[in-house]
């Protein structure tokens, strides 16, 4: 019996290793950088209806809304360039905030934002109802 020739395996590995690991390094990446995404876009929402209540309250300011968004949202490399927006018109309040995630893979979205509305409380005497 004779062998044939070509059965030398060495290297098989290895070049199987080198093609599949870009693939699963970028799989990796896109779950990590989707997961920053998310925990951005939650705690947007969160600073969005916590700046909507502060505001919305018998005598709440607009002012307040920036550095009540920020102390919400907390860390400032999970959540960057975070911006907020209060609109009171007829008794209606519109809060939007938005911010970005830190980018991991280029080219994938990092933009969040949320918006919320609701009426503003106001105070009416026993005698007056």
């Amino acid at each position: 019996m004779t062998r044939p020739a070509s059965t030398d395996d060495s290297g098989a590995v290895t070049t199987e290793f080198v093609l599949l690991y870009g693939v699963l390094l970028a799989l990796v990446m896109s779950v990590i950088h989707f997961g920053l995404v998310f925990n951005a876009s939650l705690a947007v929402t969160d600073a969005a209806d916590t700046v909507l209540e502060a505001v919305q309250a018998a005598g709440g300011s607009p002012a307040v809304a920036p550095a009540l968004a920020r102390t919400v949202v907390g860390d400032e490399r999970l959540v960057r360039d975070l911006s907020t927006g209060v609109d009171v018109r007829d008794g209606e309040v519109t809060v939007t905030v938005s911010a970005s995630a830190p980018r991991i893979v280029p080219g994938l979205p990092t933009r969040v934002s949320h918006r919320v509305q609701g009426p503003v409380e106001r105070f009416i005497p026993e005698g007056r109802r």
